[in-house]
């Protein structure tokens, strides 16, 4: 009896139902990590650079492309959604101009036209099975960094005459960066 008395006591102290308890304990987990089914470790072949492909996709098509994660001032990754920009391979990104610290933010492409720079970008989206972006960002994840080359394959979700390309990404092989001497280094190629 005394021992009975002690354990609903002390469960009348803690505020705390055994069932409670329990529910606690069974609280989901957050996903913080894009899941292992976004990405291939072999590279596609015969890929076309992002240019190319983005002068002639429309709304809906599936296309695979070659870029480079960045483009734009401290913004290559959403800091809160699983969004990554990327620029198309042929842009030339500060690093690779030869002269040693040109520039603290090479992904920026600051030194590249402004038009240019527009017509090459794109936006990379990564969605959950109810079809909503993840909810956090995806830097550093899955060996994706700022100015990696990356082949992406997706489903365009806009393309439009102001140089919006957003692809919803169903694959991606991440390789290594170029270096000043070779351009394509970390391509694949």
């Amino acid at each position: 009896m005394k021992f009975l008395l002690i354990t609903l006591t002390a469960l009348a102290l803690t505020g705390c139902s055994a069932e409670e308890a329990n529910q606690k304990t069974n609280v989901p987990t957050v996903a913080t990590s894009l899941p292992n089914s976004f990405f291939t470790l072999g590279r596609p072949l015969n890929v076309k650079d992002l240019v190319d492909v983005k002068t002639t996709a429309k709304k809906g098509d599936e296309v695979t492309f070659l870029a480079r994660i960045g483009g734009r001032k401290n913004a290559s990754f959403v800091s809160s959604l699983s969004m990554m920009i990327v620029a198309d391979p042929a842009l030339l990104s500060c690093e690779l101009m030869g002269e040693e610290d040109h520039c603290a933010t090479p992904e920026d492409y600051c030194c590249e036209n402004p038009e240019k720079l527009n017509r090459g970008l794109a936006t990379v989206r990564f969605l959950d099975r109810s079809g909503e972006v993840f909810p956090f960002s995806i830097d550093g994840d899955h060996s994706l960094e700022t100015l990696k080359y990356v082949v992406v394959s997706g489903n365009v979700v806009d393309n439009n005459d102001k140089g919006v390309f957003i692809i919803d990404a169903t694959k991606v092989w991440v390789g290594g960066k170029p270096s000043y001497n070779d351009e394509r280094a970390g391509s694949g190629e």
